[in-house]
């Protein structure tokens, strides 16, 4: 993959293109850098980058600001980021690959390699994807959007529409206001993580429901939960205090 670093930090450009020339020399071949916003836009128009490596605060602005300057992004992004809650946050629910500065080369490596062995995005998915992200990210820490990756390609989906989440194996099926399910390869521990400071909980070790849809909990057996659709799912004993202390 030809690729381009686009990161204000000079110590940090110079120890991702050490890392990349020693461990991926042969998956990926540096174009180039850049070191801001407007050296970055001209550097990616101009050497027509596979990949770039985009770090997201930097000082005249953001990763963010870079790739709204474009109207159709054809490149495939890394992000490359210190420790920032939202930012990280925004990835996840937005499925794109970041690393945390300082790199590790381990995962540098694991992240080009996924990348390299998926199946190419369309442009279009692309640039829908990006949208979503800078729309999480400018959420303040209250995400809207969640990117669910299957077989076919991937679906946005609004939050608050999330009625519950079943899992099934390495699957999880998440179910939607309106009745409709989607299947997804991560599994219900993964969206377990994502979700549970987002108003989720999870009830069993097969389902995780939004709390916003209870509408009532039932002390039959060790515990049952009465969803807005009128379906019962049962909470387990090792979780039902976590459950109702959500509510109190």
């Amino acid at each position: 993959m030809r690729a381009l670093i686009i990161d204000d930090e000079k110590d940090a450009r110079f120890l991702l293109r050490n890392s990349l020339e020693k461990k991926l020399a042969d998956k990926v071949q540096i174009l180039g850098e850049a070191d801001d916003v407007e050296s970055g836009y001209s550097a990616i128009q101009r050497l027509k980058p596979e990949l770039v490596f985009l770090d997201v605060q930097m000082r005249t602005g953001t990763g963010f600001d870079l790739l709204q300057k474009f109207e159709t992004i054809d490149f495939e992004i890394i992000f490359v980021t210190a420790y920032n809650e939202f930012a990280i946050q925004a990835f996840k629910f937005s499925a794109f690959d970041y690393l945390l500065k300082p790199i590790k080369s381990s995962e540098l490596v694991l992240t080009v390699e996924k990348l390299a062995g998926k199946i190419e995005s369309s442009k279009s998915d692309l640039d829908r994807k990006v949208k979503i992200l800078v729309e999480n990210y400018g959420a303040g820490g209250e995400v809207q959007k969640l990117i669910v990756t299957n077989i076919e390609g991937f679906k946005v989906l609004d939050i608050g529409n999330i009625l519950r989440l079943e899992g099934d194996g390495n699957y999880s099926h998440i179910i939607l206001k309106d009745g409709k399910r989607v299947t997804t390869s991560k599994s219900l521990g993964e969206y377990e993580l994502l979700l549970i400071n987002h108003g989720f909980c999870r009830i069993h070790q097969s389902t995780i429901v939004s709390l916003r849809y209870v509408v009532a909990f039932k002390k039959v057996d060790d515990g049952y939960v009465e969803m807005v659709d009128g379906t019962e799912l049962k909470v387990s004993r090792s979780r039902k205090a976590d459950f109702v202390a959500k509510f109190s």
